[in-house]
């Protein structure tokens, strides 16, 4: 049997909201429609949404709302203002409370959406308009809408973490990797392929993180890498790895993104730690991802099978 792949977001989510340990780590998550559009943009000041299905970062978008109170002014505010600015001097204007009181009393909200794809951002004052740019996008393909976290960044520039978890040689979970990505400038996604860049988990998360805080979050995070595998195992027999995109809020908390299961492996091997990436190689030629350096070896070369056919042609 082959390692199970699994696609959909959802699905994933769906599975992981079940467990009472990892859904404390689960921003909130819905499908995508207008109904959860507006109650998302009620309840949080930014929030993504991604494609239920896709990779490297492609399609996802980011919506920030802003809701301001603008006071009220009608033409008689503004007489009764004109009058009182010429019956005072500038000294004496502090000590007058009644524009203001005026002012605080009538106001009204606006509400302003700011949609990032990619470095384009458009802006727009309401729901309708803000849902008719995203449909114009998403079509009749399925998403969903993803509280956004406040990352913490590395050089003012947002970064996230990928946890590698992997099966061992002893059929059991093990979590065998953390590697940070740092956004582009004006990107908001870090993925490598959208021009973000790796770093060492070290290097991002200790400059805001005392050692044993660091030491604590580490084991945290192996910890939750295992707890994730094993409750997608329960409904995804098949899974051998999975990567999980990990954000840390800036109070270095960590969060679940989502959960890739076919996490790319060689870019562990960028990083200083040789040691660990012969590990993650050695379990997923185990499981059968990587092919063996035994079958490399026994497998003829090119020069070799034209040499063997010459002389089978010769006999």
């Amino acid at each position: 049997m082959g390692i199970q792949r699994v696609s959909s977001k959802w699905a994933k989510t769906a599975v992981l909201q079940r467990s009472r340990i990892v859904n404390e780590y689960i921003p909130v998550t819905r499908k995508y429609s207008r109904q959860t559009l507006e109650r998302m943009t009620e309840l949080f000041e930014s929030n993504y949404i991604k494609p239920d299905r896709g990779t490297y970062g492609n399609g996802v978008m980011r919506v920030k709302t802003t809701r301001l109170y603008e006071p009220v002014v009608n033409s008689e505010d503004s007489t009764t203002d004109t009058e009182v600015s010429e019956e005072t001097n500038d000294r004496n204007l502090p000590d007058e409370p009644e524009a203001s009181a005026v002012t605080s009393k009538a106001t009204y909200l606006t509400t302003t959406y700011q949609l990032q794809y990619g470095t384009e951002e458009r802006s727009f004052h309401s729901l309708d308009e803000l849902e008719r740019a995203l449909n114009d996008r998403i079509q009749e393909r399925e998403y969903i809408i993803q509280q956004g976290i406040s990352l913490m960044k590395h050089e003012d520039l947002p970064f996230d973490l990928r946890v590698l978890t992997q099966k061992n040689l002893q059929h059991n979970w093990e979590t065998t990797g953390i590697l940070g990505r740092v956004a582009a400038p004006g990107k908001i996604i870090t993925n490598i392929h959208g021009g973000g860049r790796l770093a060492t988990f070290e290097e991002l998360v200790l400059p805001h993180l005392q050692q044993d805080g660091f030491k604590k979050l580490r084991n945290e995070l192996y910890r939750l890498g295992i707890h994730t595998a094993v409750q997608l195992q329960t409904s995804f027999p098949r899974l051998k790895e999975i990567g999980i995109d990990i954000a840390l809020d800036e109070a270095g908390r960590p969060w679940i993104l989502e959960v890739n299961t076919l996490p790319g492996i060689y870019a562990f091997g960028l990083l200083p730690d040789k040691e660990a990436y012969r590990k993650i190689k050695r379990y997923a030629i185990a499981y059968g991802r990587l092919p063996s350096k035994k079958s490399k070896s026994s497998r003829p070369s090119p020069k070799a099978q034209a040499s063997s056919a010459k002389k089978r042609v010769r006999r």
